[in-house]
């Protein structure tokens, strides 16, 4: 597309390119909600921590609850950012399919218009 200085194929490509990195961002943000870990409960771990603690990467009985908390909170706060990057990359990736799509009926109709005015003058 001489006139727009921008080719129609490589917009389309870029969409389609950018929704598949949606689709692995959304992947990657499911990832991380499968790791979180539960902070044991302050009662009944305390007590019977074989028992009623949940099983963690800190471990059932290491009395870790500020570092496990730390932990949870950095991973959904990486869950929120990818959640935002997966909608900022779908809304890319339809905003670049939506400018083809104007391209292509502008330069139709640019197109229609010279001949149009070509038929015009000829006839």
């Amino acid at each position: 597309m001489v006139d727009f200085e921008t080719d129609l194929d490589d917009l389309r490509a870029s969409s389609k390119e950018l929704a598949k990195a949606a689709d692995l961002v959304s992947a990657t943000q499911s990832g991380v909600r499968g790791q979180d870990v539960p902070a044991p409960d302050p009662v009944t771990g305390g007590l019977m921590p074989g028992i009623f603690a949940p099983d963690t990467a800190f471990g059932k009985s290491l009395g870790m609850r500020g570092v496990s908390a730390a932990y949870e909170e950095h991973r959904a706060a990486v869950e929120k950012m990818l959640a935002k990057l997966h909608g900022s990359t779908q809304d890319a990736s339809r905003a670049l399919a939506s400018v083809a799509e104007l391209y292509e009926s502008a330069d139709e109709d640019n197109k229609q218009r010279m001949n149009r005015a070509a038929y015009g003058e000829q006839g």
